[in-house]
């Protein structure tokens, strides 16, 4: 099943990682957590006495819903992992060790079991369950690609949901077309989940049409419950509100005539989430205070605070400041006693916003921030860029006009910088990967028809030899056989020849022809695998954002057909040259002395700044930034050099090209040494590249491109005249 995290957001917004969340700064509702440890416990139907000044603390009872009768321990596992995932997860353990290894609900309790702790955010754990699946791999076949989905759920609940992707697409070349109901399940909930981030909404709904209507045909009550929520979040997400009111109902209804207390919540919670514009205010009050009062009365501590997050956002956006502060004063102490960072992150945030409402800004701020690092220390900081936006809004309705302009200026700098980056760079590298899986699709089922000829093949040659006894008839046969044989071994290597095709063109760009990420990855590991040597660059198209506005995708993709024309210009044919994003492009070359690094950088903003690119006759003005550094990444004078895998080198220099674009944009950085003992110091160096310069810990030059600067900051040093040496890269 596609996991979701629980995030906080912006107001209005949704948090990249998940298909549906509640409102601003609320953690959110996973409804999406069928089966997996996740969901939530449904408790009796009981009267609705909404009031948003509830006790926390759930019933002691925990009642089953009254339609729900479990056949067995395993299905009553799953049942109570709605609401008490870590109790279930206990309870699995034990049952899992019940069972012979080589029994298919072995397997799939396993799966259960980790997708638990996928909802717990236990990634250790989560591998440990994937190594113990593969180790069943020679008793059960499907045990292998179980593994790989597993760890594409962890994936998905992480934001990787380009990895997530290429997991499944892996996984579904291994599986048999004959699935158990319960894998067939979440495979369709995995490929539907990355179907819907990639915006793919049709292919997203049918595979979720397709796991409602197994799930109806052949699961329990609850199971239907949560699939509605999916696919009318879904719906919701394409635009199509009616399609998804319609859905809501019909999942507020099966949950009522069930009695199943977190249906009924989030039922309640979905409806207040999406289908609240136009409403009367008090009736989404009333929605947000019974999805609390039913989170009570199923026995969840997360979704009670879940709830009471929503409720103090509420009256945050309709000014009722102490209200707010009251409901997340008391909700702080309950996620601290239940370990659940996201709630403590966003009760904090919740106060401190309050304060700077009730015109305590000294002592709002301070809790904003004290948010921020929870959320750093949780993982589960996503759009920062959006909480300086909705802080500027609070700090502007507060009369703070200097401190929130001073938001605002930040939310800008990042959302340009890094929001609107990273998230066009995730969207290309998911489309990306659709695009592949028709490549591999084809690659498996050529080698499907291959392995059909070999053993056709097979069996004709010892029909030979059993006809060769017969005599002359049986020559001829032979003869016969001999020329069906050749036949199908020219036509075997045919398919060889078609399937080293299909290979390279999934590791070629579409679009400028250049290396992809795929032939990236396959070099690293073939020549690289023991750390990166070489001179790698990272190059990143300055306002390519502002050029799609202006010329429409046709002229960016123009512009990228012609910068990649430029590249091949100025680097040899041994160079390689990846399109690594949407407008980033990363070239390696053999390692070069400083004074020639520098050079070839000097080199390559000229080239891409010498002249605009002409799109339908209108010139288009380009420049780009660039980071790069040489690997091994060599340490302080006379202590050695330090190797790092590909995956760490690309970071750093995305690093020092961010610190290029902070510097005014058409111009480069390069790292040329760092003061670090081990990976740990180097992955810091990272998170604060340019403190790390001005501390010493770092060695940063910076590079000036032609013509003036695109941006106000000036650079550190002033960059050098640089020399032009022939350049001679190898292969890297």
């Amino acid at each position: 099943m596609p996991q979701i995290n629980l995030r906080r957001c912006g107001h209005g917004r949704r948090p990249p990682s998940a298909p549906h969340v509640a409102i601003r700064r609320a953690p959110g509702i996973a409804m999406a957590a069928v089966l997996v440890g996740l969901q939530l416990l449904a408790g009796g139907a009981r009267a609705i006495v909404p009031s948003e000044s509830m006790p926390g603390e759930p019933p002691t009872a925990l009642p089953v819903a009254a339609s729900f009768k479990p056949v067995d321990e395993f299905e009553r596992l799953q049942f109570v992992g709605r609401a008490q995932p870590e109790l279930a997860t206990v309870g699995l353990l034990r049952y899992v060790d019940t069972l012979a290894v080589d029994s298919p609900r072995h397997l799939e309790a396993l799966m259960e079991l980790g997708s638990g702790y996928v909802g717990q955010n236990k990634g250790d754990e989560v591998e440990q369950v994937a190594l113990r699946i593969e180790a069943l791999s020679d008793r059960l076949p499907l045990a292998r690609p179980c593994a790989m989905l597993l760890r594409g759920q962890w994936m998905q609940t992480h934001g990787e949901v380009s990895k997530a992707e290429r997991q499944i697409i892996e996984a579904q070349v291994l599986l048999p077309a004959a699935l158990p109901d319960w894998l067939r399940l979440r495979l369709l909930m995995n490929s539907a989940f990355v179907k819907n981030r990639g915006g793919h909404y049709d292919e997203a709904m049918a595979r979720y049409n397709q796991a409602l209507k197994l799930a109806d045909e052949t699961g329990p009550m609850w199971r239907r419950i949560d699939l509605r929520a999916l696919v009318a979040s879904v719906l919701f997400d394409a635009g199509q509100t009616d399609k998804a009111a319609e859905i809501n109902h019909e999942q507020m209804r099966l949950a009522t005539e069930s009695a199943d207390e977190f249906g009924i919540s989030s039922a309640y919670t979905m409806r207040a989430i999406e289908f609240s514009r136009g409403r009367d205010s008090g009736t989404v009050l009333a929605d947000w205070r019974a999805a609390l009062e039913h989170a009570r009365l199923g026995g969840s501590k997360h979704q009670i605070l879940i709830g009471m997050g929503n409720i103090a956002d509420y009256y945050l956006q309709h000014g009722d400041f102490q209200t707010a502060y009251d409901l997340a004063d008391k909700a702080l102490p309950l996620a601290v006693a239940a370990n659940d960072l996201p709630a403590q992150s966003v009760a904090v945030a919740n106060k401190g916003l309050a304060l700077i409402g009730m015109h305590h800004k000294d002592e709002g701020l301070p809790l904003v921030r004290q948010s921020n690092s929870i959320d750093e220390r949780s993982g589960t900081a996503v759009d920062i860029s959006e909480a300086q936006h909705e802080l500027g809004d609070y700090l502007e309705r507060a009369g703070y006009l200097d401190d929130a302009l001073a938001a605002y200026h930040q939310y800008r700098q990042l959302s340009e910088e890094l929001n609107q980056q990273d998230r066009q760079r995730a969207l290309i590298e998911l489309q990306e990967s659709f695009a592949n899986e028709n490549r591999q699709h084809e690659l498996d089922m050529l080698g499907r028809e291959g392995r059909l000829k070999d053993e056709e093949i097979r069996h004709h040659e010892l029909q030979v030899k059993q006809w060769t006894a017969g005599g002359v008839v049986s020559v001829l046969l032979l003869a016969v056989v001999a020329v069906l044989a050749r036949r199908l071994r020219v036509r075997n290597q045919l398919l060889s020849v078609s399937n080293e095709q299909l290979r390279l063109q999934a590791e070629i760009d579409p679009l400028t022809g250049l290396s992809n990420r795929h032939h990236l990855q396959a070099v690293m590991a073939d020549k690289h695998a023991g750390g990166l040597e070489g001179t790698l660059y990272l190059l990143d198209v300055d306002h390519f954002k502002q050029i799609n506005d202006r010329c429409g995708h046709a002229g960016g993709d123009t512009v990228l057909v012609e910068i990649a024309r430029r590249l091949r210009q100025v680097l040899r044919d041994d160079d390689l040259i990846v399109r690594w994003g949407g407008e980033e492009f990363l070239v390696l070359v053999r390692p070069l002395p400083q004074g020639e690094a520098d050079a070839l950088a000097q080199r390559l903003l000229c080239a891409l700044a010498e002249a605009p690119v002409m799109h339908d006759g209108d010139p288009v003005p380009v420049s780009a930034s660039i980071g790069f550094a040489p690997f091994p990444l060599r340490r302080a004078p006379a202590q050695g050099e330090l190797p790092l895998n590909w995956e760490r080198a690309i970071s750093l220099v995305d690093a020092a090209m961010y610190l290029a674009k902070a510097h005014g944009r058409n111009g480069a950085c390069s790292v040329r040494s760092v003061d670090a003992e081990g990976l740990a110091q180097v992955e810091e160096l990272i998170e604060h590249l340019e403190k790390a310069a001005g501390d010493g810990r770092a060695e940063l030059h910076f590079q000036q491109g032609p013509g003036p600067r695109q941006g106000t900051a000036a650079p550190a040093r002033a960059p050098e005249q640089p020399r032009t040496p022939a350049h001679g890269a190898e292969v890297a």
